[in-house]
């Protein structure tokens, strides 16, 4: 018996020494079925060197997108260059970030979009539910449009893109996909003020999206028929005006300045754009649609007509379209000049719609440098 064990022992010995035969494990692949067995020499030598070039490859591939992500926001289009606020908040809208429950602090004013499946737990502060499905997990039901997040419960994101709006300070809870983008900060509050001493407009709310029913009240005070619109007498067939937008509104409709969006509908809460607001800028100026400008090139229009420079648009069009940038370029426009050749500052003033001093109060301290 003890001759038996030697002899196993031996031939043991002289197999793992040898590494002998087609299918000796010593032959196979490390770390393989055939050989499970992973030498240091072999993690030393070809495994984590392996390891290493990989994960530089794929962090040189991430890292070449991220830069020419940033190069572009940088240029911001056209050439221009973004300032650092509209940078930092344009980047950070870009940044998909997964990971499992990740706590972050947010402002008022920010806004988290969830990606499909992520989700989110309101640990303190307050925020709302702004679009997309949102389903409440607690209550087994999908959260109210429009309404208030209750704290430590999970709201699981189920279309492409659901937004949060941060109400208060707030720390939250994420699991999965998400974005952030940050508060928006006015850069034009000057222009407003200017704005506000000639009468042009009563309010500030310069981060608020910009609706269609602003922008129509631009349309006629640079018509110069402001006072004559807010008096109208006469009638609209739209089912979904405002109050305080239907004298407005019938002038607008009786002068076949706006036949609404269909159906009835005016469609007042609807946000606008710099297209928009460009194309109602130059029919105020006296230019025909179809003949001297268009909707669809009335960005390009604008420029060439000499109302906004080509790296004003760019620049405007490269942010959401706030009440911040329609102030810049409703009190830009009161310097630009009708198709007639009259400046549009003089007619408002020559009319009375605009008071000379408060024209010259308001404008004496504004210059157009910061493009």
């Amino acid at each position: 018996m003890k001759t038996r064990v030697s002899c196993v022992l031996l031939s043991l010995a002289l197999l793992l020494v040898s590494g002998s035969g087609a299918s000796s494990p010593a032959r196979a692949t490390p770390g393989t079925a055939e050989n499970p067995v992973i030498t240091l020499r072999y993690l030393e030598d070809e495994f984590l060197p392996s390891v290493r070039l990989r994960a530089s490859l794929a962090a040189e591939r991430r890292m070449s997108g991220v830069l020419a992500d940033i190069y572009a926001l940088l240029d911001g289009g056209g050439g221009v260059p973004l300032n650092e606020d509209a940078l930092t908040r344009k980047l950070l809208s870009r940044l998909n970030q997964t990971g499992t429950n990740t706590a972050v602090r947010m402002a008022a004013g920010t806004t988290l979009t969830l990606g499909q499946g992520a989700s989110v737990a309101l640990l303190s502060g307050s925020a709302a539910h702004r679009g997309g499905v949102l389903i409440d997990s607690f209550a087994g039901q999908e959260a109210e449009a429009g309404g208030a997040l209750r704290e430590r419960r999970r709201y699981i994101g189920l279309s492409g893109e659901s937004t949060v709006r941060v109400t208060a300070d707030a720390s939250v809870l994420i699991q999965g996909a998400y974005r952030v983008t940050l508060p928006y900060v006015p850069m034009y509050a000057d222009l407003c003020e200017a704005l506000m001493t000639m009468g042009v407009i009563n309010t500030y709310e310069l981060s608020r999206v910009t609706m269609r029913t602003e922008m129509f009240i631009i349309f006629v005070t640079i018509l110069g028929v402001k006072d004559e619109a807010s008096s109208a007498a006469g009638n609209h067939p739209f089912t979904d005006s405002p109050e305080w937008f239907d004298s407005y509104l019938a002038y607008l409709y009786d002068n076949n300045h706006t036949a609404g969006t269909g159906n009835n509908r005016f469609s007042p809460d609807d946000p606008g754009s710099v297209q928009q607001l460009a194309f109602i800028l130059l029919k105020a100026l006296g230019y025909q649609d179809g003949t001297d400008v268009t909707y669809a090139t009335s960005v390009s229009d604008a420029v060439r007509l000499g109302v906004f420079t080509q790296r004003e648009m760019d620049i405007l069009q490269s942010e959401e379209f706030t009440r911040d940038a329609m102030m810049y370029m409703t009190y830009y426009s009161l310097f630009a000049h009708y198709k007639n050749g009259v400046r549009v500052l003089d007619h408002l003033t020559a009319i009375g719609q605009i008071t000379a001093a408060d024209a010259a109060r308001a404008t004496a301290s504004v210059g157009r440098s910061r493009f």
